[in-house]
């Protein structure tokens, strides 16, 4: 019976993947098994967990992109009060006196940064203005930068470090596709197990109630030939005796059917079910390369040994470039003002120009990087290595289900002759028993 069992979730869960999915949810008391494989699975929490999952995964893929992307920003700082005392050198004879600051600095600004991915720089672009009002002097002042440009850059590395990220993102996106389809159809086989146990623990049911009507058939006839003379007081206590048996089986499979059926209940999140016998449908057997090429276009397997493989490289090319030669620059030009007047503070503005330059020169540090860039070679070679493993190891989990698939067919269908014989040649022994040509036992 188990293996009858393993059999049909097997067959039935391979022809549940050529169903189509629908999104709609409805409280049901009969469901079918098509039911439940194309809609009803996707409602359950399960589901509804992965779901939102994905939906981060999708977001932050998303914000990725978008980091790229030109950002606008404002800032606006009204007020910012200070009365307090100070501590204040005079430039002349450098003595020291306390003097009030008793004043309210309001600032505005807003800028526009760009990443420069192929280089790995960003640009930026801003205007802000300062507005300071000293009430202890009575007087106020504006401080203005109508417009500055500024441009940072790592020299080595930095387009290289981007086109690595962007890869490993992509490939992240493209993992968390396929596994969110991988664990939809997770859960789907899930909901199938539960309803196959279901639907067999209802054929259990139907099967122990027929063999209790048998068995009262038996006893009613076997009352007769007591009554005739042909069967013996012994003989109609051993019949009583198997129609006892049989409906204690029946209510042990009606127990056992009402909680298979609020298991499914449960994982579905509906209310309780009764499940039908679906037709059987399914192909005799699949072609190994058809299958090896649908698993290898479709499972997240392939594009997550890829991410990890670069994620590898990624940290090898970083751990080289902390043991090179590598500098920073940092470019800027502006307009800047300082007038009592607004108007005044946008005319005539002064050129502000920066340039910094600084360099990274590792020297001796214990040969500490030396290490490193060891270490992240390793970790390189070992993640191909295993990536190359796994990868046989998949396919031949490939191989092994597509031979039980093959070989459940080939058990159901033995399974199915044998059941319809043993019909027939249970019908023929009630009828032999009724001429009195066989025994009870």
């Amino acid at each position: 019976m188990r293996s009858l069992r393993h059999a049909i979730i097997s067959l039935l869960f391979i022809n549940s993947l050529f169903c189509s999915m629908a999104f709609s949810q409805e409280v049901v008391k009969g469901i079918s098994l098509h039911e439940v494989i194309d809609n009803l699975f996707l409602h359950s929490f399960a589901a509804q967990i992965e779901k939102f999952n994905y939906q981060n995964e999708i977001l932050q893929f998303e914000n990725y992109k978008k980091s790229y992307l030109p950002s606008l920003s404002f800032n606006f700082n009204p007020i910012n009060f200070n009365r307090s005392l100070r501590l204040l050198q005079q430039p002349s004879d450098g003595s020291y006196t306390y003097v009030e600051d008793y004043s309210n600095n309001s600032s505005a600004g807003v800028s526009v940064r760009q990443k420069t991915g192929i280089t790995g720089g960003e640009l930026n672009i801003g205007s802000n203005i300062n507005y300071l009002n000293e009430f202890s002097r009575k007087r106020n002042s504006f401080s203005t930068t109508p417009f500055s440009i500024g441009y940072t850059q790592q020299l080595l590395g930095g387009g290289t470090q981007y086109l690595l990220e962007k890869e490993i993102e992509y490939a992240k996106n493209n993992v968390a596709i396929k596994q969110y389809c991988t664990k939809l159809s997770r859960i789907q086989q899930q909901a199938l197990e539960l309803y196959m146990a279901a639907l067999l623990s209802k054929m259990e049911q139907d099967f122990a109630l027929q063999t209790t009507q048998n068995t009262d058939t038996v006893l009613q006839l076997g009352r007769i030939k007591l009554d005739n003379g042909y069967l013996t007081e012994y003989d109609l206590k051993q019949i009583e005796l198997q129609s006892l048996n049989a409906r204690y089986a029946y209510e042990n499979a009606r127990k056992n059917y009402i909680e298979a059926q609020e298991r499914l209940a449960v994982f579905l999140g509906i209310e309780t079910i009764e499940v039908e016998i679906p037709e059987f449908d399914v192909p005799f057997a699949i072609e190994t390369s058809t299958a090896m090429f649908y698993v290898k276009r479709n499972n997240p397997f392939s594009k997550q040994q890829e991410m990890q493989t670069l994620e590898a490289a990624r940290n090898l090319f970083s751990a080289k470039l902390s043991n090179r030669f590598n500098d920073n620059i940092s470019l800027n030009y502006g307009i800047n003002q300082y007038a009592e007047r607004f108007a005044e503070a946008y005319r005539n503005g002064n050129t502000r120009q920066s340039v910094i330059v600084g360099f990274q020169i590792p020297a001796f540090q214990w040969g500490v990087n030396k290490n490193r860039i060891k270490i992240a070679e390793n970790s390189y070679e070992a993640s191909k290595i295993a990536q190359e493993r796994q990868l046989r190891e998949f396919e031949n989990e490939v191989k092994e289900n597509i031979n039980s698939y093959n070989h459940s067919v080939k058990l159901w269908l033995t399974a199915e002759k044998a059941y319809k014989l043993s019909q027939e040649q249970y019908k023929m022994l009630i009828q032999k028993f009724s001429l009195g040509k066989v025994s009870i036992y």
